[in-house]
């Protein structure tokens, strides 16, 4: 028998995983607050539209507020936001016996927590960029599947870490195991950076920003400080499926990058943000901690310099207190 699921938040993202995972045969626990599970019980299933359409009864799956009711030995998969996910910790590591786990929350500081409160030998690396929002009527639009990635800590490729890889891509969630999962995440982290602290300061779409030779010209920075910090704790980034290609932004010249950049930017029809930026237009709190808190730190620990970082931290930090 296949090793369950348990998906920790229901937001638009732990919506689409349990869903899909669901919907391909796998046995799947969604953990939710209560408040949420009220509200999927009432709509009566989960509603993907946009380049996912599905429609899965939520009697598919096993929707609960309660963390003791989680499958002992479930790989489990948080997909909160970052600010959410100590709280979230907290409440399965109280009440679940948990096979693994693996957060997909931007930057690297979930993995962690994650450590820590699981066992360092119970924690895969995650990364997805599957993006997900929910609509006003209930649905979640999916704007795209992208590309997701699992593996284990170390430089190895465990059985674990391909059984979970081959589950969500069978699933229909495109999904790939690495034995470099630290060059993955960091690698994501280089370019959320670099989007969220672009199109929050600028409150623009993504497409304008990788349209823009000026916009452009403010993500470069950012994505190679980033790159900076993750080079002096051991890690090279690197081009990977579905993200952008962060090496080639580090390692190529920033006047060479420009020149590919077209001539006249556009916001796209409609036009997609970030989900930061979503939640600076929707006046939620913002996960600037986990993103660029923890990074700045990081570099001040090994003796970087990262001023636009610390400068889009600082900004980002004063647009949070007028979103809490």
């Amino acid at each position: 028998m296949s090793q369950p699921f348990a998906i920790v938040g229901a937001g638009a993202l732990g919506q689409s995983f349990a869903a899909l995972l669901a919907r391909a045969g796998c046995e799947v626990m969604l953990l939710s607050t209560e408040r949420t599970a009220e509200r999927l019980r009432a709509f009566g299933e989960i509603r993907l539209v946009g380049a996912v359409e599905a429609r899965v009864p939520l009697d598919s799956l096993r929707l609960t507020a309660d963390p003791e009711q989680l499958p002992r030995g479930a790989g489990v998969i948080f997909t909160t936001k970052g600010q959410d996910l100590p709280r979230a910790v907290e409440h399965v590591r109280d009440g679940a016996q948990v096979g693994w786990v693996a957060g997909v929350q931007n930057g690297v500081q979930k993995d962690d927590l994650l450590s820590d409160a699981f066992g360092a030998e119970r924690t895969l690396g995650a990364a997805t960029i599957f993006g997900a929002r929910r609509t006003e009527t209930g649905e979640v639009h999916v704007g795209s599947s992208g590309m997701t990635y699992l593996g284990e800590f170390g430089g190895r490729l465990s059985d674990r870490a391909v059984d979970a890889a081959t589950a969500l891509q069978n699933a229909g969630i495109p999904t790939e195991a690495r034995s470099d999962i630290e060059s993955v995440l960091w690698s994501k982290a280089c370019n959320a950076t670099g989007v969220f602290g672009v199109t929050v300061l600028a409150r623009a779409s993504n497409q304008r920003l990788f349209s823009d030779r000026h916009l452009m010209s403010a993500y470069l920075p950012l994505v190679r400080e980033t790159a900076a910090v993750a080079r002096a704790g051991g890690v090279q980034v690197g081009n990977f499926k579905g993200f952008p290609p962060i090496q080639s932004y580090v390692e190529r010249s920033e006047a060479d990058i420009l020149a590919e950049v077209p001539e006249q930017p556009f916001d796209g029809d409609p036009p997609a943000y970030a989900s930061m930026t979503n939640d600076l237009l929707a006046g939620f709190p913002l996960e600037v901690e986990g993103v660029f808190g923890d990074v700045v730190e990081r570099g001040t620990r090994q003796y970087i310099s990262v001023p636009c970082l610390r400068f889009v931290r600082d900004m980002i930090r004063g647009l949070n207190r007028g979103s809490i």
